[in-house]
């Protein structure tokens, strides 16, 4: 990614960067931040990952995804390079090239760019950034950024640069002792934690650019869609690994105390889904797997084998309880770039 950048001309020295790593919550981190930024004026990139609809979500200026003209005209210039080059280039490396040079030629004042696995060997990690973010700190992709959470904190620790001020969440503070803490959440919906972290970056950001607090307030209550989004009897949520689970089920009894209902879900092969299932059955009146296209997902057949009590169902045409588990059963639901507030 660096041979791919400098022969890009380094893009993204064009304009500042915000850099957001995390177990959880670092997609929602990055909208809020990105939100205050373009209520205070300033023409604000986001790069997050992955995508519910189109792959054009994951590049945005000023909340608007990156036209299909733009993708026409520049990715020939990036595939050429690549080949230039002899690498092998995965898609999140293409990317995340694409956002930097759409977000230079756009000619943005910031961008906020939240990384796609770990920290140090990821391809967002050639930037300079203003500010460091690390949300949370919890097991996934345990198979590529180690065992133990000190391992995994080691692998985000990767975008902390010499003189850039890092922020990190309740969940990440104690891995990190040199880093800014933000306060933890009194109550336990999640979102309430995303927005004390991006409220202390947000205020820590204001010793280095013009931003008031009236923009920042506007941020806060941002977060992506389907996030806790609850529409009617239906419940959105993105929840792919236990600690997000155990958040989504603190969501659910604070929000509705003593009630359950039915999940459907589908999980990733690389992801805990037995735990993740076992955390869900606490608010659960029936289970379901759900089949999905996507060729990551791990067949509901061998779902519904380790939890026979459950069913098989269509993806379409949920009505009502709680979708969760996978980014990629979201698409029927979702519309492209729909922030929601509380």
């Amino acid at each position: 990614m660096c041979h791919l950048d400098a022969r890009l001309s380094f893009p993204h020295r064009a304009f500042r960067t915000i850099h957001v790593a995390g177990t959880n919550g670092k997609g929602s981190v990055a909208a809020k931040m990105a939100a205050a930024l373009q209520s205070a004026g300033y023409k604000t990139g986001l790069y997050t990952s992955p995508h519910l609809l189109s792959f054009r979500e994951r590049i945005c200026i000023d909340q608007q995804p990156i036209p299909e003209s733009a993708v026409d005209a520049l990715l020939p210039q990036i595939f050429a390079e690549t080949e230039n080059l002899g690498f092998q280039f995965s898609f999140f490396d293409l990317m995340t090239a694409l956002a930097f040079t759409y977000f230079k030629k756009e000619k943005v004042n910031i961008a906020v760019i939240e990384t796609g696995l770990g920290g140090r060997l990821d391809a967002t990690n050639v930037i300079e950034p203003l500010l460091a973010v690390i949300t949370s700190i919890g097991y996934d992709h345990t198979h590529l950024l180690g065992n133990t959470l000190q391992e995994i904190a080691r692998e985000k620790e990767g975008i902390v640069k010499a003189g850039v001020p890092l922020i990190a969440g309740p969940k990440a503070a104690p891995f990190y002792p040199y880093a800014i803490a933000a306060s933890p959440s009194l109550a336990p919906f999640y979102d309430f934690e995303n927005q004390s972290i991006a409220n202390t970056a947000l205020k820590q950001l204001q010793k280095k650019i013009y931003l008031p607090n009236e923009a920042i307030e506007k941020g806060l209550p941002i977060r992506p869609p389907c996030r806790f989004e609850v529409r009617d009897d239906l419940i959105l949520d993105v929840a792919h690994n236990p600690a997000a689970f155990e958040k989504l089920v603190q969501a659910l009894e604070f929000y509705y105390p003593g009630q359950k209902f039915p999940f459907y879900m589908a999980f990733s092969a690389d992801k805990d889904w037995k735990r993740c299932i076992e955390i869900a059955s606490s608010k659960a009146s029936q289970i379901f797997f759900v089949e999905g296209s996507y060729p990551r997902l791990v067949r509901p057949e061998i779902l519904h084998a380790q939890f026979p009590q459950s069913e098989i169902v269509p993806l379409q045409g949920i009505k009502k309880g709680v979708v969760c588990g996978s980014f990629y059963i979201m698409s029927p639901y979702t519309q492209v770039n729909s922030q929601i507030a509380l």
